[in-house]
């Protein structure tokens, strides 16, 4: 809701008093959901700019050119707060939302991701909100027909009073068909088509502008509900007006309604807009200019037209029986017009309503103390029965049962599937593109910065492991209140470590998102989210370039580690079997070593040279071995004495999490070509022992069962979910 700083400071920009319906428009506009009021201030840390980037952050889709003619669309949205309160809804409009975003630019939507954070699994509450959240977006993804492609899965108790939902849509678009999200020329008709616009959803960017209360269920009318049989229907609307250059703006309505749709266009314009309610296609009865105007129904757009072009406009909308409507023009005044059969309801200057807020004080409070000690640490008795453990660990455990339901193969695209380290995408003339989206919530909380640099690490080695050179950035940074000064330390500690990396790697961070208040209050005591910067990398291969997969490939290669291990034991996943928490300080961001692993084994990929191929993260070098020979047809016998850095015990070696690491199978014939390649970046490598034609996962001091650890690793999530 408006503070009364910002009632007053509107009252006086006005000369008046804002009726009821400029409250509302203001309410949403300024609201954190759409005015970035406490974080804007910092994206100037963010890499921006970029050979490749044709239109960066600031409107519906980032896009980058990749060659010849092509652009690739990006966006990455939160859907939390809906989810929360109602699963399926929630996520469906949210996927339904970020796909108008790609589309609104022009742009022919190609692939999903979905980022997903929730309590334990073992607390139905929790088990229920995943169950639903994954056939929300399933039934709308598959019914749209857009792949999902990716995306990833985390449980901590700190998400049980608000579930994150992110999700990200990849699209694609020659240059010449871009639409910008602009109204520029006074003069052109406003014209909205879709579905119809009812009572669903108001006030939603409101609601998730605020801590939750106790009571969920008074905010169920804040939660749109979604149509993808309609979305169909604006998706392929929308193509022939594409196609056609029929469209001089366009822009989806999403969080705030017609008010932040055309408001926003009129912005980026310069320019007023008019907007006659009476005209906007209802399907509920009543409905006041307020509730028109700050609806946010799904699968509707809002496009600019020249005089010339409305006639061919109409005709293309009435032949698709597309629900549609004339509802204003782009005007030269400035001002946002409500009328109502040529009555004022509103009118405010854009420069107010668009970014006109007075801006937040925000006290930025300090983190606590953390230690780099591991005295904690205590050598398993039993590593079979470890690795197996953290195998079928919750944030380990096989995510088949989510991305099972999901149709990942409808539009003939997908080069791989879901479940390796990156999905990947066919695109025009060849070009394949990898994407991976990654956040380590427990490194963030124990260091928002250093975490936070270090996920997106995480991310850019599940592209490099398979091939593909790292190209762009989106994100969506979800965090607690801004209002508390704990809170927003978190947040601006984050924002610097992913503005370094983006700097350090020279990767330019083209969309992305905002979600905070993602805390609850549940009897007087507030449950913070832990601080999740949510992080999608994108990264295209040479021409010709087929993914390298994870699956061992070949007996009697010799698996290579690739990079330093030290005693890295805090934040891990075997931190957390040990201790019920993660504590003390996460595993270091090493920018130094981790450009020269990546440039070592992009070339080393380049020349063929690699088999199959891991990137060492959640679990460490155990898991990510073993993850290499559960489902291929051979196993591996190690030699694990020859593992390089300052480990004391075995155990560190196996379950550290230090960056900058990759496991690489290569044939004999290809070792010293290999080996010259990481020496001449100066990478650190060792040969940790051979693949086998046998079935067996043996690491010299002990032997893991492999029936066993596939058994762990499948059940360890459908267990609860039974």
């Amino acid at each position: 809701m408006l503070t009364q700083e910002e009632i007053a400071h509107a009252t006086k920009v006005l000369g008046r008093e804002p009726n009821e319906t400029e409250l509302a428009m203001l309410d949403v506009l300024w609201s954190e959901h759409c005015s970035y009021k406490s974080s804007k201030r910092w994206f100037h840390l963010f890499k921006t700019r970029g050979e490749r980037v044709y239109l960066g952050i600031g409107e519906g889709a980032g896009l980058v050119d990749i060659g010849d003619g092509v652009l690739v669309g990006v966006a990455m949205e939160s859907h939390n707060h809906p989810s929360q309160v109602d699963p399926y809804n929630g996520a469906a409009t949210g996927v339904g939302g970020i796909i108008r975003d790609v589309i609104s630019q022009g742009c022919k939507a190609v692939g999903l991701m979905n980022c997903l954070r929730f309590g334990h699994p073992s607390k139905p509450r929790n088990a229920y909100l995943l169950e639903n959240v994954v056939r929300g977006i399933s039934d709308y993804g598959n019914s749209v027909g857009i792949p999902m492609v990716g995306g990833e899965l985390e449980f901590d108790d700190s998400y049980d009073g608000n579930c994150l939902v992110n999700v990200v849509c990849i699209g694609v678009v020659r240059p010449e068909k871009v639409v910008r999200s602009s109204a520029r020329t006074p003069g052109h008709y406003l014209v909205m088509f879709g579905a119809t616009t009812g009572r669903d959803g108001i006030a939603g960017v409101s609601f998730a502008s605020e801590t939750f209360s106790d009571e969920e269920e008074e905010n169920r009318g804040a939660v749109q509900i979604g149509d993808p049989l309609a979305k169909k229907v604006v998706i392929d609307t929308l193509a022939q007006l594409v196609e056609e250059n029929l469209l001089d703006g366009l822009q989806d309505f999403g969080g705030g309604g017609l008010t932040s749709c055309a408001g926003e266009m009129a912005a980026n314009g310069g320019t007023g807009v008019v907007v006659e309610v009476e005209k906007v296609p209802l399907r509920e009865p009543g409905m006041t200019a307020t509730e028109i105007v700050i609806s946010e129904s799904q699968e509707r757009m809002l496009a600019v037209v020249a005089p010339e072009k409305l006639e061919r406009v109409l005709e293309i909308l009435g032949e698709n029986d597309t629900p549609h409507a004339v509802i204003g023009k782009v005007t030269d005044d400035g001002y946002y017009t409500v009328l109502e059969n040529g009555e004022d309801r509103a009118q405010l200057p854009i420069s107010l309503l668009v970014g006109g807020f007075p801006v937040p004080e925000r006290e930025e409070g300090s983190l606590p103390p953390r230690s780099h000690g591991i005295s904690w640490y205590e050598e398993p008795e039993d590593y079979a029965s470890a690795i197996i453990e953290l195998l079928g660990s919750v944030n380990i455990a096989s995510r088949s049962w989510v991305y099972s339901q999901y149709d990942q193969h409808v539009q003939a695209n997908t080069v791989v599937d879901i479940g390796d380290n990156a999905g990947v995408l066919e695109f025009p003339l060849n070009k394949r593109l990898a994407f991976t989206s990654d956040c380590n919530s427990f490194w963030t909380l124990l260091d928002p910065q250093q975490g936070t640099a270090n996920s997106a690490a995480e991310a850019l080695r599940n592209l490099v492991a398979t091939g593909a050179r790292p190209i762009l950035i989106a994100d969506c940074l979800n965090f607690g209140n801004p209002e508390r000064p704990d809170s927003y330390a978190q947040f601006v500690e984050a924002v610097r470590g992913l503005g370094r990396f983006s700097h350090d790697f020279d990767l330019p961070i083209v969309g992305g998102n905002v979600s905070l208040y993602n805390e609850s209050e549940v009897e007087g005591v507030v449950h913070r989210i832990n601080p999740t910067p949510q992080i999608m990398i994108a990264g295209i291969y040479e021409l010709g370039y087929s993914p390298i997969r994870r699956n061992l490939c070949t007996p009697w290669a010799n698996i290579f580690l690739v990079g330093e291990t030290l005693p890295e034991l805090n934040g891990t996943e075997y931190q957390r079997l040990k201790l019920g928490e993660v504590r003390g300080f996460p595993p270091a961001y090493r920018p130094d070593a981790e450009k020269r692993a990546m440039t070592a084994m992009l070339e080393a990929h380049k020349a063929g040279l690699i088999r199959s191929c891991n990137n060492i993260g959640r679990g460490g070098l155990a898991v990510a071995l073993m993850k290499m020979a559960l489902y291929s047809k051979y196993g591996f016998k190690l030699n694990t004495e020859t593992v390089p850095g300052t480990t004391e015990t075995l155990g560190q070696a196996l379950f550290s999490e230090t960056s900058a690491r990759y496991l690489a199978e290569v044939t004999e014939t290809n070792q010293p070509q290999f080996l010259e390649i990481m020496a001449m970046y100066g990478v650190p490598v060792c040969e940790l022992g051979l693949t086998v034609a046998d079935r067996v996962a043996d690491f010299g001091k002990f032997r893991v069962s492999l029936e066993k650890a596939v058994e762990a690793f499948e059940t360890g999530l459908t267990k609860y979910l039974e």
